[in-house]
């Protein structure tokens, strides 16, 4: 017998990691949302409370988890209604994948809460249609790192395939921000910048970066993967897009950092960390100063690779 209501946890993601633009994805242990579903007679109904929560749109088809809850009654020909509770502890708009773990919470919950059966990649293809919502495409590297956990892989868009590897269990990830006011539909306007046209040079490069990338967390090697952190497509014409981008890097690599890179979209950057070669705490203090001397407060802290999206509650 099927639940009438399923609360799930889905956590931060951080994206591309430098070289892996709508490719790679990493989750992250915090922060997360929180999304209580529940049976209603009909329609949908969104009510978001937490972080920001004025921010969020609470209109079926503006909303993230709205598209995705709205597809799959539909694709589904489900006869039921669904109210969606969002507790938000993700920031909306600072490239931790706030609205993808909005999405990924309902495409799992609605999963469980109607005994549906779908395998991950299945939710990772019904969660990636609520990122147009806030991204105007439907890209799945956030959407299958809050699905699967830790580091993935999109080998394939069409069709969809996904490979999930586990993250080194020294692997620590450093994550600063500057406090600042992000524009409605950021995402939208970080992928404007991305050149249409790419050198050979610079497409070696990334491939070659990318590929070692994907080794180190395969291999389990830390170093490797902070080495192959290094984007020459993307990351360079977004960085004019961040205050301090190259002091936050500086500082970080100077405190120990293996590799630093935007998160996602911005304005957010992460830095990766050997916790056996250094110490993560003193990174991230050393990427908040550097926002800090571009004129902006800022927010820092550590975490680690985290697990996908999960039930914690149901009735």
């Amino acid at each position: 017998m099927s639940p009438s209501q399923v609360t799930v946890v889905a956590p931060a993601t951080t994206a591309n990691l430098g070289p892996g633009f709508d490719v790679f994805g990493l989750a992250l242990k915090v922060p997360h949302d929180k999304v209580t579903m529940s049976t209603i007679p009909k329609g949908l109904k969104i009510e978001v409370i937490g972080l920001s929560a004025e921010t969020i749109p609470k209109s079926v088809q503006k909303n993230t988890a709205g598209v995705v809850a709205s597809s799959i009654l539909k694709e589904f020909q489900l006869k039921q209604g669904v109210a969606i509770q969002i507790d938000k502890g993700i920031l909306p708009g600072m490239g931790l994948g706030s609205s993808a773990a909005s999405a990924a919470a309902a495409a799992f919950g609605l999963n469980q809460l109607f005994n549906l059966h779908l395998e991950n990649k299945e939710l990772v293809r019904l969660a990636a249609k609520g990122e147009t919502a806030s991204a105007g495409y439907a890209h799945a590297d956030n959407v299958s790192a809050a699905i699967y956990g830790s580091f993935v892989i999109i080998r394939s868009y069409s069709p969809l395939e996904i490979i999930n590897l586990k993250s080194p269990p020294e692997l620590e990830v450093c994550v600063a921000y500057p406090i600042m006011p992000t524009p409605a539909h950021k995402t939208e306007k970080a992928r404007s910048v991305i050149p249409k046209q790419v050198s050979i040079e610079k497409l070696v490069r990334n491939v070659g970066s990318a590929a070692a990338l994907a080794t180190g967390f395969s291999e389990g090697d830390i170093d490797l993967i902070g080495a192959s952190m290094s984007d020459a497509v993307v990351e360079p014409e977004r960085a004019s897009l961040i205050p301090g981008y190259d002091k936050v890097k500086e500082n970080a690599m100077s405190a120990g950092a293996s590799g630093v890179a935007i998160s996602g979209a911005g304005p957010s950057m992460i830095a990766i960390v050997n916790k056996k070669k250094a110490n993560a705490t003193k990174v991230t203090e050393a990427m908040k100063k550097a926002f800090e001397s571009a004129g902006y407060s800022a927010t820092a802290f550590v975490t680690t690779a985290g697990k996908g999206v999960h039930i914690i509650g149901n009735e």
